[in-house]
Formats: C-alpha cells, sequence, structure tokens
C-alpha cells in the first residue's frame, strides 16, 4: 500500500518558530486566536492550547443532513484541548478550531469551536509552517470545506 492509496491530500512543511502566548479574560477566542494569526502574518500551521471559557459555542457536523447543529454553552468549562489548522479559505486566512471542554461535573463536550466563546484563561502555541499554505474548496460529497489537491 502506497500514500496514495492513504492519503487524499499529502504536503511536506518545514517550521522553524513557535509563538506561545495567551488572550485576555473576556476575549471572544477564536477572534483572538484568527487577530493573532493575521497580524503575525501566518498563512499555514498547528495551534494548539488549554484553559478555561466563560461560556462556548461547538458544533456537529451532521453527516447526514450535511448541516452543522450548534449548541450554546452558558457556563464556566476547562478548556481539555484545543487543537486546530490554519489555512486560506474564501480568500482569507483561516484558523479551523476543535476543542474538547469540561464542566464542573467533569463531562466532557467536544466539537467545532465557534466565535462568540468568551474567554476566562487562555494559553496558546502556533507553530507556522514554511510552504504553500492548504485552501479550502467545498466538496459536494461530504458538504465540507476541505483541502483541495
Amino acid at each position: 500500500m502506497t500514500k496514495e492509496d492513504v492519503v487524499m491530500v499529502l504536503r511536506e512543511f518545514k517550521a522553524s518558530r513557535i509563538y506561545q502566548g495567551s488572550l485576555d479574560k473576556g476575549a471572544d477566542l477564536v477572534e483572538g486566536l484568527s487577530a493573532v494569526i493575521k497580524q503575525q502574518h501566518i498563512e499555514a500551521g498547528m495551534i494548539s492550547g488549554i484553559g478555561a471559557v466563560s461560556e462556548a459555542r461547538l458544533a456537529y457536523f451532521n453527516a447526514q443532513t450535511k448541516l452543522y447543529e450548534e449548541k450554546h454553552f452558558k457556563e464556566n468549562m476547562e478548556i481539555v484541548s484545543l487543537k486546530g489548522n490554519i489555512s486560506f479559505k474564501d480568500n482569507s486566512i483561516f484558523p479551523h478550531l476543535h476543542a474538547i471542554l469540561s464542566n464542573k461535573d467533569f463531562a466532557a463536550v467536544g466539537g467545532h469551536l465557534l466565535p462568540k466563546t468568551y474567554v476566562y484563561a487562555f494559553e496558546f502555541e502556533i507553530i507556522p509552517f514554511e510552504g504553500k499554505s492548504f485552501v479550502r474548496g467545498f466538496d459536494e460529497e461530504t458538504g465540507l470545506f476541505l483541502w483541495k489537491k
């Protein structure tokens, strides 16, 4: 079995820098990370983070309906893990973010992280990649914006 049999899209990157920082309490987490990425002119890379939010919006992609189902959590929650990547969508730099959050009962929820998720405390790492960024395009089969070949 070759890599072409397993991987639909593959590109090699090099990384030589790592940004580490935090966002202020009350900041919109998605908008804050987007601002850092744009200020630093990062067009490809990885994002990770931990911390807490005072409220969150997550989405689940329903493969049957090909629609996102959103849920708003109006409670303090821990960010157990935040992971994402950076590419282009609609001619703009796009951070694609997913998060696992836990509540006071230690129950975890996760999904696509949406704007209007507000920071209580948040620390992050961004690893920019050197090389040509992926570009997202709409995929009719899945109903998602995926990296184009």
